[in-house]
């Protein structure tokens, strides 16, 4: 789930959701940075923006295409927008992956369906703690949120019972960018509830990014809380640069020669998440 939320924020950074996304990117580098820290654990009480670390990210727009490093996985995505496909590789175990868009839907539609059965089934629950899991839930599929913008301050709260999100945003120079970052932080939303199944749903964060786009906001600073259960209180600070780095520029031709690299495993994808949680289980043991 901590996972999930980077992308969600990481790839949240640089999300598009127009037809010619790759197109417009090719005009400009952006570079963010994102560090997600988990705010519901017992340091954080000291500083409600200090809470430790749960994972780092790097997202690159270059050349038509957007890099997602996760740094703790040392596993990069590439989504290439002009063709509707992500590529997943893990250079470490030599595999990589495909998913097309039309995919990600089909598994999403199918990870819904299945859970919309386990709240049919569940309507009987008797307990506190499982009615509320089941709203939690149920909230995921339909979410109706209260929106409220302080102008001053550039802060987007959308709220719920058993959601919040909390946004400081910022107004770009450029204003097709904001239109290019939430394309890929919509598909990036549903790519991740398929990569990662325990993770939330896309739909809160779909309605998220509609508001960002309705005002012309990029985010600087996202935070979650999320009745769930455990409460989840997560919060992402990007870093936006207008400009590379040096080994940015490095990371994405290493990336590319090892997509390229003959010996490189290619995995259906259901293949590759599986080969994937095996060596996760394994290397918890």
């Amino acid at each position: 789930m901590m996972t999930r939320w980077i992308r969600f924020a990481c790839i949240v950074l640089l999300n598009c959701l127009a037809v010619s996304a790759g197109d417009a990117v090719t005009a400009q580098e952006i570079r963010v940075y994102t560090t997600i820290r988990d705010l519901s654990a017992p340091s954080s009480a000291v500083s409600s923006d200090q809470g430790p670390v749960v994972v780092r990210s790097l997202m690159l727009f270059h050349a038509g295409k957007v890099y997602d490093y996760i740094e703790p996985a040392r596993e990069v995505t590439v989504y290439e927008p002009a063709h509707r496909r992500f590529t997943i590789l893990n250079p470490r175990r030599q595999l990589c992956s495909e998913l097309t868009q039309d995919e990600i839907r089909y598994f999403l539609g199918l990870a819904e369906d299945e859970a919309q059965k386990r709240l049919a089934f569940a309507l009987e629950e008797s307990s506190a703690s499982s009615r509320k899991a089941l709203e939690v839930l149920r909230f995921q599929f339909h979410p109706d949120f209260s929106s409220s913008f302080e102008s001053s301050k550039q802060q987007l709260k959308l709220t719920a019972d058993n959601f919040e999100y909390v946004v400081e945003g910022f107004q770009p120079e450029t204003p097709e960018v904001v239109s290019k970052y939430l394309h890929v932080a919509d598909w990036m939303a549903q790519f991740n509830s398929v990569l990662h199944p325990q993770s939330l749903f896309p739909a809160p964060r779909l309605k998220l990014n509609q508001e960002l786009r309705s005002r012309g906001l990029l985010p600087l600073a996202i935070s979650l809380k999320a009745e769930t259960d455990p409460v989840l209180h997560l919060q992402a600070k990007h870093e936006w640069t207008w400009n590379f780095q040096k080994t940015d520029r490095q990371l994405i031709d290493n990336w590319d020669k090892q997509l390229s690299d003959p010996n490189l495993r290619k995995l259906p994808f259901r293949e590759f998440q599986k080969e994937m949680l095996r060596a996760e289980i394994a290397r918890k043991r």
